[in-house]
């Protein structure tokens, strides 16, 4: 079980944070935080390659390859939410789309940018970055989010959008636990850092944006859909990526 829970996305106060819009059907309300339990502690999210990061070092090659794969993931991820913006012409999930993209391009500097630096703190070069093959399973999570982003209906895209913001406020807590357990200090980890509180509010960007689809039965099917395809592809990823880590051990607790 991991130690975020739905009420840290419900309750959190840091004003610079996105906010849950107040959903007045409390069903609702119930029916998208029983998803959000769902994907918290879902193998996927709490895959044992993540879990054995937390307290088990990596070899400098080890890390070399989960990072690498890491960047190829999610290099162009803003590019893909922000497609979901075609699907709709609804101005509620526009601007949480927006808000959600912002966060991660907007400053003086972006969030690849950050992240490539993180990497190159690690001892990987820039040459390493852009020359490295990643995983048929890594593009696979690529392409599968490019289609679940930019294709009808919306209440998929919104589904996948769910699961991937979830899930990250999770791995950001998960890949700064592994980063401090090998030693590194804030510097090194401010990537992470930065995001464990802003991925709560794009979690909570993607709630904004579902409440009005899922009050019937229709908007929860597609919905779900969403979430279980996404779930599948990031399973798959952490799959791949633990098969070229720990080997034999891959998939084990």
């Amino acid at each position: 079980m991991t130690a975020i829970q739905v009420q840290k996305f419900d309750e959190i106060q840091d004003p610079s944070v996105r906010q849950r819009l107040e959903v007045s059907n409390q069903e609702v309300k119930e029916y998208l935080n029983g998803k959000m339990e769902y994907i918290l502690n879902h193998r996927a999210v709490q895959h044992p390659l993540l879990n054995y990061y937390r307290k088990n070092k990596f070899t400098k090659e080890q890390e070399k390859k989960f990072y690498l794969e890491c960047w190829y993931y999610f290099q162009y991820e803003p590019f893909y939410i922000t497609s979901i913006a075609n699907n709709t012409r609804d101005y509620n999930i526009l601007r949480e789309v927006v808000l959600n993209v912002f966060d991660e391009v907007g400053g003086k500097i972006t969030h690849e940018t950050l992240f490539r630096e993180q990497i190159n703190d690690l001892g990987i070069s820039n040459e390493e970055i852009d020359n490295y093959q990643c995983l048929p399973t890594t593009t696979a999570i690529n392409e599968g989010a490019k289609k679940l982003y930019g294709e009808p209906p919306i209440e998929k895209a919104l589904g996948a959008l769910y699961a991937d913001e979830t899930m990250s406020a999770v791995l950001a807590s998960q890949l700064n636990d592994g980063l401090q357990n090998q030693g590194y200090d804030k510097n090194v980890r401010k990537h992470w850092l930065m995001h464990l509180n802003v991925e709560i509010g794009h979690s909570n960007n993607a709630f904004n944006a579902i409440a009005p689809y899922v009050t019937h039965q229709e908007g929860r099917d597609l919905f779900d859909a969403g979430i279980n395809k996404y779930l599948e592809l990031l399973e798959a990823y952490w799959g791949g990526v633990d098969s070229i880590i720990r080997g034999e051990e891959a998939g084990t607790n």
